[in-house]
């Protein structure tokens, strides 16, 4: 029940939070097939710091580009469009594509990351065609960059928001940490 889960954590989120998760993913690397770490690497992020946005009364997002837009001398004219791949989930900032659901947010920092080799730890230098990061583009601001970006719920492990606990997601056990400035540690 990892949507209900996410679901009941993220409903709490009033206009906006700052929050962090914790993911596990399988990165695509360079040389398709025949390239022997396709497929058996795992990256393993703790601590991403995003900000959340819910939609109930107005539409934080909207919200705060505006207030940019403004700081920067421009008139706050900036409205939230039609996505151009799935569809918004009523007043919480989740996605629904192709039975799929994507946690969307305000990209503030990377966590770190550990990168695993058939569950055995791997420097990243040593990763075969693994692709540089890539910051994406940001929002059409001058002075303030905003970086949109979605995360396929399947691949957070944990999530806290501003000034509370882990909460667990994944199947997998993870340690509650009573400090938030605490990783959770995977077992």
């Amino acid at each position: 029940m990892k949507l209900e889960q996410i679901k009941s954590i993220l409903e709490s989120v009033s206009g906006c939070t700052f929050s962090s998760f914790d993911a596990t993913t399988v990165p695509v690397l360079t040389g398709g097939k025949s390239n022997p770490h396709q497929g058996n690497i795992t990256k393993v992020t703790k601590n991403n710091r995003v900000i959340l946005f819910a939609t109930t009364n107005t539409n934080g997002y909207e919200n705060m580009i505006n207030k940019l837009l403004g700081a920067e001398g421009k008139t706050p004219n900036f409205s939230v469009g039609v996505l151009p791949w799935g569809e918004r989930v009523a007043n919480l900032p989740l996605i629904s594509h192709n039975g799929k659901f994507y946690l969307q947010a305000v990209f503030l920092n990377a966590g770190t990351s550990e990168y695993f080799l058939n569950g055995k730890p791997i420097d990243k230098a040593d990763v075969i065609g693994l692709k540089s990061d890539n910051p994406g583009k940001a929002q059409g601001l001058d002075e303030h960059a905003v970086f949109i970006r979605t995360f396929a719920l399947e691949n957070i492990d944990a999530i806290r928001l501003m000034g509370e606990n882990v909460q667990t997601i994944a199947p997998r056990k993870v340690s509650i940490t009573q400090n938030t400035n605490k990783l959770a540690k995977v077992l």
